[in-house]
């Protein structure tokens, strides 16, 4: 992983190259799929979801609107009703769900093959963990294969639920 340092002057340094960087370096650091932290050289602190949200700010104030008013607004909303830990929990489900990077890189014809539906394949690569638990077996675990699905899929359409009552709530 590499290690970025980022000092009072507002400067980054790449510490594996040894050089300073600038944002633009950062993202192409993410472009590559390098893993990467940032850290503030004075406390030592994770600063790196700070900086990637210069990033963006940087891209929106020149011009390009990368993320819709309304999505911004909701955030927003969520942060006010402290629920922001799960909205971004959700977000980040999304996103390891429909592979986004693939889903937009690979043309109209990805986005065409997308079932957002297709419970199936989405479980065949799930193995046999269950809600990110790494405690050991479970009697989930242990459940035929078939029984096992069900239950995901039994407690994804909960979570379903459970959102739209969220955003009804948030809606009055």
């Amino acid at each position: 992983m590499v290690t970025i340092k980022k000092y009072s002057n507002r400067r980054l340094y790449n510490t594996e190259t040894s050089s300073y960087i600038t944002q633009e370096d950062v993202v192409i650091l993410i472009k590559q799929g390098k893993k990467f932290k940032i850290i503030d050289a004075e406390t030592k602190n994770d600063i790196t979801s700070s900086i990637l949200t210069q990033v963006i700010l940087e891209r929106e104030n020149s011009g390009m609107n990368l993320i819709p008013e309304e999505f911004l607004k909701q955030i927003i909303l969520f942060n006010e009703n402290n629920k922001a830990p799960e909205m971004f929990s959700f977000l980040s489900n999304v996103m390891n769900f429909a592979d986004a990077n693939k889903f937009f890189t690979g043309g109209l014809g990805n986005m065409m093959k997308f079932n957002p539906f297709d419970f199936q394949n989405y479980f065949a690569n799930l193995g046999s963990s269950t809600n990110g638990s790494s405690n050991g077996a479970t009697e989930k675990d242990n459940a035929p294969p078939a029984d096992l699905n069900e239950r995901k899929i039994q407690e994804l359409v909960s979570q379903v639920q459970e959102l739209k009552s969220q955003l009804d709530n948030i809606k009055k």
